[in-house]
């Protein structure tokens, strides 16, 4: 097996694992949050919804800065969002379909030590460690969102904007 062979493997094995916390899960579960007692910002509101599209987002925006040359932007992302904004079973579907463009975007990779832009401080990084940040991140969400399912319950309460937590925290970005 190749290195690239094993970086898709690893890819659609995360996102699998993503998947399967994701089954079952209600609108009205995936829209409640846990009291947040704590000075961090998660990048979300805390609900499984808002770590849903965090998760989607991040595919579609760094299939397109790292893989194509930016084609679409933070603000195409979060306008993208607010279309369907606060749908449960749009936000899967769109988490779904940004998995898809993220493979598209990589798929003819053959060098993995190709430099490629981010949406990182640190600038431009090699393609293997792109890729294999990525997958991380779905493993780490996939976590989060299994023991969010066990310590929720249902609610009626509409979920915040993650479009609008786009626009608030990525406007600096060069991407935006």
């Amino acid at each position: 097996m190749t290195a690239i062979e094993l970086l898709k493997r690893d890819a659609e094995y995360a996102f699998g694992e993503l998947t399967k916390s994701l089954e079952g899960v209600t609108e009205g579960q995936a829209w409640s949050v846990l009291p947040n007692h704590g000075p961090d910002y998660l990048h979300t509101d805390g609900s499984i919804y808002g770590i849903a599209l965090h998760i989607a987002g991040l595919k579609w925006a760094y299939g397109s800065i790292c893989f194509r040359n930016t084609e679409l932007r933070w603000r195409d992302i979060a306008d993208q969002m607010e279309a369907f904004e606060p749908s449960w079973e749009a936000a899967l579907d769109y988490l779904r379909r940004g998995h898809e463009y993220w493979m598209a975007g990589w798929a003819n990779i053959t060098d993995l030590e190709a430099m490629h832009p981010t949406n990182w401080q640190r600038g431009d990084c090699p393609a293997w460690e792109i890729l294999q940040i990525t997958s991380q991140h779905d493993s780490y969400h996939a976590g989060q969102i299994v023991v969010l399912r066990y310590g929720v319950g249902e609610t009626d309460v509409k979920p915040a904007s993650a479009a609008e937590d786009i626009r608030t925290y990525c406007q600096e970005s060069p991407h935006w």
